[in-house]
């Protein structure tokens, strides 16, 4: 297990210095860059950084160890971000767990660190360490966190939170308090006893709180650090690097601006042993730790003499005497990572790009597909590729395999014709996989534990030698094409199950009793698919016809299908499944593109199933207009329930006759998002005065475009409840919102996922009703998650509700409650 350990993250770190943009091969390094390689190739130390979430690590900071201090750099995230909010798009959960696991490795390709994560789950906002780990299941979680510092074995250990219970985010806290907890259980061998199977027990020197310190406030003492240093060779600060790595987190809005001049970073000890002035005194963080190394280092430090920025080449000799050495070393968890590096200097000081690309961007298992490997040295011309091969061995290449030199700038290409196994799965990140909880991720297999991404489908392996010397080199399969706007884009090859189902809507709401037409899609993906689509309905739901036959001769092609979907005559819920049958039987699986120009395409396969929902529902008013916020899904939860939902540009709102709206939405984070409200907002209190209904969704209390956006003044607080099951106080029985056309009761509160709401109004003007108070435990009761106040002949409502949530989920009694808030016009 150790040896498979030590291939998978020796395949993944062979190009992981590459400052690749996302849509891009790994480009050779320019001079500088190389410079940097070989000095942290002289540089035998690690550091670990360690918080929750996605957009929470200090890349200031990270940059600094990398780049400034030539360490070995890790940000642990004990999760992928799934229960954030997204400001780009309408991925939620588990797609936005992958948009933002992407985002991550597109803000450490430019801040050099590398990223690893545990299984917890972002289930939401957290008020106490407690529930977090109640939730997430702490020795599970702490695990994990053992795992990754026996893998790494850092010699610092960072975390972003104090493990002090305060006012902050309980996954914050519960981050720093199994960090605490881990820093001693890596070095027991009685902790954990299974995981020895594949790593080592491992005592870091220390374990620090990287505290916020205000800018221009005193540092105070112990160790600290200057990210705002200039460093010539990146010709920027760490903290200007910062600014580029920090934007990437793009779903949640953390566009950042470079800072230039001093920024201190300061560190509170937590455990281990005490640091006067630098985070690294008394560790040896040369070659002398490592048995044997000796004679290696002079050979790096002899290459780096050589070095020169017009002639990299210049280095090579020296590189490749190194690597010989280095494989000639004992077995040793710190010199795994360091031959990835050499391996990647010895790549750039060569000028060797190599690259593997297919002639599909998705394969079917069984389908055959062509590969076509190429290698060119532009910076000497001593190399031979000796040949290559393709990982796993799915294909060999067409013609004679013989040696061929690298003569300087030509290309030396190797055709495969390969095809996967037809039992092989699709590609599904194993974080998606079998097993997971509510509080967890699926785990897979213990060699893949803590990775960010599994390693590549297919890749091909480059056999090279030099001057004598013997070395690999390793390329994901992938698929380049061109992109009319964006120009030269890389895909990752994924294998595809045959044949794929998508349904129009991911929930079906209906009304007890009703029947409405529900739409599918078989997509093929390998060629002539043909079979039968059988659909299944579950909680006495029934779906007509529940069976259709398709032929489709090309991957791509698409049979599109309809039936018949009637819910019970009794408000329930259900779940619609589908199987295809098609060189045998199982159940089907959907697909979810994840397209963004800042990380690479992803490629998602979920089961292929609806959720369903029978409601006992009356809807008021039906034509609606909707001003759309970010990352906002409610039009289309509303228009299958027969709402007529318009979506109204700036140009409507300046100039359209807003009066034959029954009402009209301000989406979630619109007043955050849309700049032209600040001037366009009085039109829509003049279609209140004269007898409209406006309904605002949350906006975050920071960024407002305009300072008051109701009629009358309140403000938008940060407070919110994340207890879904939190008990319903109702403040006004006898209002329309909770009797018109629908009585609104304690069930329909029933249900709810992640969290009542957020961004509560406070400190409202007297006109205001506040509908509702409730509280999370131990808490008061906080009483602005709904305001509704008159103004003129109509109405304005506030809701800090999370209907963003409920209503793509089918939430029965969320639809209720809102169908009466768009229904304020016509109550009596």
């Amino acid at each position: 297990m150790a040896r498979i350990f030590s291939w998978i993250m020796g395949g993944l770190l062979c190009l992981r210095l590459a400052p690749a943009l996302p849509a891009q091969a790994p480009p050779v390094r320019d001079a500088a860059q190389l410079q940097m390689a070989l000095d942290q190739l002289q540089v035998v130390g690690s550091v670990l950084y360690l918080a929750a979430h996605p957009d929470d690590e200090n890349p200031a900071l990270l940059a600094y160890f990398s780049k400034g201090r030539h360490l070995r750099t890790s940000y642990l995230s004990l999760t992928r971000g799934g229960g954030g909010q997204n400001r780009i798009g309408t991925e939620r959960g588990d797609a936005l767990a992958a948009l933002r696991t992407q985002e991550l490795l597109a803000a450490r390709r430019l801040d050099g660190a590398e990223q690893y994560f545990t299984r917890a789950v972002d289930f939401g906002y957290s008020k106490t360490p407690e529930e977090t780990l109640a939730l997430w299941g702490h020795d599970a979680v702490l695990a994990d966190v053992v795992g990754v510092i026996r893998n790494l074995r850092p010699d610092v250990i960072v975390t972003r939170f104090s493990p002090a219970r305060g006012h902050t985010h309980g996954h914050h806290t519960a981050s720093a308090m199994l960090a605490l907890e881990a820093f001693q259980a890596a070095a027991d061998p009685a902790r954990f006893p299974e995981q020895l199977a594949w790593s080592r027990p491992w005592q870091a020197s220390r374990l620090v709180w990287n505290r916020y310190v205000p800018e221009g406030a005193a540092a105070g003492g112990g160790p600290s650090v200057d990210v705002g240093a200039y460093d010539p060779l990146l010709g920027q600060s760490y903290a200007e690097l910062a600014a580029l790595s920090h934007s990437q987190h793009r779903s949640q809005a953390f566009g950042a601006v470079a800072r230039r001049g001093p920024r201190i970073e300061i560190f509170e000890p937590l455990a281990g042993r005490p640091a006067k002035a630098d985070l690294f005194e008394d560790i040896d963080l040369t070659w002398g730790r490592v048995k044997g190394g000796a004679h290696v280092a002079r050979l790096l430090a002899r290459a780096r003499r050589e070095f020169r920025p017009e002639r990299p080449a210049a280095a090579l000799p020296a590189l490749l005497e190194a690597k010989a050495g280095l494989d000639r070393l004992p077995p040793d968890p710190l010199v795994a990572p360091k031959r990835a590096d050499l391996l990647e200097a010895i790549r750039c000081a060569a000028g060797l790009w190599v690259e593997a690309i297919a002639d599909r961007q998705a394969v079917a298992p069984g389908d055959p597909f062509a590969v076509q490997a190429t290698a060119i040295a532009r910076g000497d011309d001593g190399v031979v590729l000796a040949g290559c091969e393709l990982s796993p061995p799915l294909g060999v290449p067409e013609g004679r395999p013989e040696a061929s030199p690298l003569a300087l700038n030509q290309p030396v290409r190797r055709a495969f014709q390969a095809a996967f196994a037809p039992d092989t799965p699709c590609s599904q990140p194993t974080w998606l996989g079998p097993g997971a909880s509510a509080g967890l991720h699926a785990g897979g297999p213990p060699h893949l534990a803590g990775l960010a991404e599994d390693p590549p489908a297919l890749s091909v392996t480059f056999h090279l030698t030099a001057r004598g010397v013997a070395f690999d080199l390793t390329a994901p399969v992938r698929y380049r094409f061109r992109d009319q706007v964006l120009g030269e884009r890389y895909q990752p090859l994924v294998v595809t199950p045959p044949v794929m189902v998508t349904f129009a809507e991911p929930v079906q709401v209906l009304a007890a009793g009703a029947t409405r037409e529900l739409s599918l899609v078989a997509r093929a993906g390998r060629e002539r698919a043909a079979g039968r689509l059988r659909l299944q309905a579950s909680g006495g739901w029934r779906v007509e016809p529940a069976e259709f036959p398709f032929a489709l001769a090309e991957p791509g092609d698409e049979a599109r299908f309809s039936a018949r979907l009637t819910a019970p005559a009794e408000p329930r819920t259900g779940t619609l499944t589908a199987q295809v049958e098609a060189a045998g039987a199982g159940p089907a699986r959907g697909m979810v593109r994840i397209d963004h120009p800042h990380v690479p395409l992803q490629t998602l396969f979920p089961p292929a199933r609806v959720g369903l929902a029978g409601l006992d529902l009356k809807l008021g008013g039906r034509r609606i207009g909707y001003v759309s916020g970010c990352g906002d899904e409610i039009p289309a939860t509303l228009r299958p329930l027969g709402y007529q939902v318009d979506l109204l540009g700036d140009a409507d709102l300046a100039s359209a006759d807003l009066s034959g709206y029954d009402a009209i939405l301000v989406g979630i984070r619109a007043y955050n998002t849309r700049p032209a409200l600040a001037q366009l907002n009085p039109r829509l209190l003049e279609y209140v005065a004269r007898g409209g209904t406006e309904i605002v969704l949350y906006s975050v209390d920071q960024g407002l475009v305009l300072p008051r956006i109701g009629p009358f003044p309140f403000r938008i607080s940060a407070t919110r409840v994340t207890d879904e099951d939190a008990a319903m106080t109702f403040l006004a029985p006898d209002h329309p919102v909770l009797n018109h056309p629908n009585r609104i009761t304690q069930a329909d509160f029933q249900g709810w996922v992640q969290e009542r709401g957020t961004y509560f109004a406070e400190d409202w003007d007297a006109r205001f009703v506040p509908v509702f108070a409730l509280h999370d435990p131990g808490e008061p009761p906080a009483a602005g998650s709904l305001i509704i106040a008159p103004y003129g002949k109509g109405h304005f409502a506030y809701a800090g509700l999370a209907f963003f949530r409920q209503l793509p989920e089918g939430v029965p009694g969320a639809y209720r409650l809102f169908a009466n808030l768009l229904a304020l016009g016509s109550a009596p």
